[in-house]
């Protein structure tokens, strides 16, 4: 775009800029405001700052590719508007949507400048929301916890120095994600080669190594290892990529492909075995997230298994601790052993099956099987234990129907692996169920629809919003099978006059794309008079709580001498599914104060009251510490974090209050919210 000034007998002008904007022809709208702009005073530019926002918006959001060029052009751009923010927000937003992992963090400085521009209070809500993604939507955030387990660190470093023969020795760190084994192989080797396909952790990792003083011994590349070229062969290969049943990030066929391409016969595989285990586990209210009744169906999770047929997820993730009821009924059982030392033993791994027994070690009612993995990372004893770790949770998965197991008995268990997909199947379902069952309809949905069918103290104030007379008018955007099932019942007319909106995700968080469906459904349509619920409020308490801080935050401490501090700008800044009936850990700070009432009349929303609402919110602290805010919702009058989870924003640190008053933020924008100190 820069370089079309040049180009000899073009003719450039505002009106072909607007008209190429308004047919969606971006790039020739860019090059047409790009040259006119330039050719104008600084202080008359800013009437066409707008249009050429919405150009390079557009642009950007057309080809996921243009978010890199838009950031290298932006010292050019930044020349047309060099006062002005509008035109930096358009370009971080748009980078924001592309999801281009390594130019999210090069949008940084952009909105660090744009905020020290911008007066304007709805721009800096905009910027702050902005900021807080820009640091934490790229980075995974299981990162902190991986870092933070202490047990984990320590082991993979005496795997490496027990593995690590010379200065000499080459070492690939395969996964090498924050970069904290790569520091640890550098300090005992002049050649590391990292690779790690997330860019943003690439980049991240880049840094971290210059902290460590290492940068010269360790190459890192922003590449699945499987797609990098090297003739370079490794004397020890060491890869931290297992999930929590060990092989769902497919280290399986990493490690083949790495025997085929970088060893030679005397490398060294850490780990060099795991070993995946099974149990059987108690835990009502595990099961109770999975499954619920409605309508003479029995619906479940996309986890459950209903027959022998692989469920869309094979196993969902939860940490022990997280229930206060849950309890094991058996031992750990063996399922399967890979050896990642052996090629011809490792490739059987990529697809086999079996089966086993487990034997419950007391009566109870079972409610699904657990796995967890154990890991021999040198062959001679350093074991990591998932189970024993804070690193991994462990997989879950939920049964269709609680089983009454007793002591004694063999309960029969098969597996399928298959690609590294795990899959556990309970064949041991009583004869009087199994009868019952052709006469039990099962239906799978998600875990969101799921929490809305049990979740019917707000569905029934909501439908007591709705006239019969309107019920052929109702319009369901929530995606609730309760309100799907009372309009059914009724033949749709138009126009539609009533929507019914969800405002609450499962995980107890806003949902942002109930605010997308909310301005699509009234926009300028008259027609459209109600929306369902016409009142939500969002009420929050400062809190703190150890486990979330360990899990939120790098833990110094933790990292066996490496110095981690550039992973502090990605700390988790959102937690959600908090279940505060069974969290003990979680102690309140403050009194409750409300954060935003939404009066959900649709002319609130044709005249954009609730686009970008920004507001100052003191709080009296109660306690000595906070590490942010719990917030949770009322709708209609009517509150159940009982059956529904909270979420929480936190503070960049913990924070020590004392007993004077402190400042919040509250920015919301485009159904995007955020709860910060006034001075992050």
């Amino acid at each position: 775009m820069s370089d079309t000034s040049g180009e000899q007998g073009q003719f450039f002008s505002m009106e072909i800029a607007n008209k190429a904007l308004v047919d969606g022809n971006f790039e020739e709208a860019l090059k047409h405001f790009f040259v006119c702009i330039k050719m104008l005073p600084v202080e008359r530019r800013g009437r066409y700052e707008d249009q050429f926002a919405a150009a390079i918006h557009g642009w950007i959001t057309q080809s996921s590719e243009h978010a890199a060029r838009a950031v290298n052009l932006y010292p050019q751009i930044r020349d047309l508007f060099p006062e002005t923010v509008r035109t930096k927000i358009a370009i971080v937003k748009a980078v924001q949507i592309s999801g281009q992992g390594k130019w999210l963090l090069n949008c940084l400085p952009i909105v660090k400048e744009a905020m020290a521009l911008t007066t304007n209070p709805e721009d800096r809500a905009i910027l702050r929301i902005a900021r807080v993604n820009l640091t934490t939507v790229p980075f995974p955030q299981w990162h902190i916890r991986m870092v933070n387990d202490t047990m984990r660190n320590e082991f993979f470093l005496q795997a490496l120095t027990a593995s690590i023969k010379s200065k000499s020795s080459v070492v690939f760190d395969i996964g090498s994600g924050t970069g904290l084994l790569s520091v640890m192989a550098a300090r005992m080797s002049n050649l590391v080669i990292a690779l790690e396909e997330d860019v943003c952790l690439a980049m991240i990792s880049k840094e971290v190594l210059k902290r460590n003083r290492v940068a010269d011994r360790v190459t890192v590349h922003a590449k699945n290892s499987m797609q990098f070229e090297t003739s370079q062969k490794a004397d020890v290969i060491v890869s931290e990529t297992m999930d929590c049943c060990c092989f769902g990030e497919r280290i399986i066929e990493t490690f083949i492909d790495a025997h085929v391409r970088f060893a030679h016969e005397n490398t060294i595989f850490i780990p060099q075995k795991a070993t995946v285990y099974v149990r059987l586990f108690q835990c009502r209210e595990i099961f109770d997230i999975h499954c619920q009744d409605y309508s003479g169906i029995r619906y479940r999770s996309e986890y459950v298994k209903i027959n022998d047929e692989p469920t869309e997820q094979p196993y969902w993730c939860a940490a022990r601790e997280d229930y206060a009821e849950f309890e094991f009924l058996s031992p750990p059982q063996e399922l399967h052993t890979a050896d990642f030392s052996r090629l011809d033993v490792l490739q059987k791994s990529l697809r086999c099956e079996g089966s086993t027994k487990l034997k419950p070690k007391k009566k109870g009612v079972a409610h699904g099987f657990t796995i967890h993995f154990v890991a021999d990372l040198t062959g001679t004893g350093v074991l990591v234990d998932s189970g024993d770790c804070h690193a991994w949770d462990y997989g879950v998965v939920p049964f269709k129907e609680p089983c009454v197991v007793d002591f004694g008995q063999e309960l029969d268990v098969s597996w399928k692996l298959v690609n590294n997909r795990l899959d556990v199947y309970n064949n041991f379902y009583s004869e009087k169920l199994q009868k019952a069952g052709p006469l039990i309809q099962y239906q799978t949905i998600s875990m969101d629809r799921l929490h809305k069918i049990r979740d019917d103290s707000y569905f029934k104030q909501m439908m007591a919003e709705i006239t019969v007379n309107e019920l052929p008018f109702t319009e369901d955007i929530s995606f609730c099978v309760p309100a799907e099932c009372v309009l059914k019942t009724y033949p749709h007319k138009e126009p539609t006059g009533t929507i019914i909106a969800g405002f609450i995700r499962h995980d107890g968080s806003l949902n942002q794309d109930n605010m997308f469906r909310i301005e699509q459904c009234v926009g300028h349509r008259d027609f459209v008079k109600k929306i369902v619920p016409s009142q939500v409020r969002i009420y929050g308490h400062l809190f703190y709580s150890d486990y979330i801080h360990f899990d939120a935050r790098p833990d110094p401490t933790a990292h066996c001498k490496v110095d981690l501090a550039t992973v502090r700008n990605f700390n988790l800044r959102e937690m959600r599914d908090i279940r505060l009936t069974q969290r003990n850990d979680i102690v309140l700070a403050s009194e409750e104060f409300e954060m935003i009432f939404f009066d959900n009349d649709p002319n609130n929303y044709r005249n954009d009251l609730y686009e970008t609402v920004t507001k100052e919110i003191t709080v009296q602290p109660n306690l000595g510490a906070a590490d942010g805010v719990l917030y949770e919702f009322e709708v209609l009058g009517v509150r159940n974090s009982k059956l529904r989870p909270v979420a929480a924003f936190l503070f960049q640190d913990r924070i020590r209050t004392g007993d004077q008053p402190i400042t919040l933020y509250f920015d919301y924008h485009l159904g995007e919210m955020l709860i910060s100190l006034k001075e992050d």
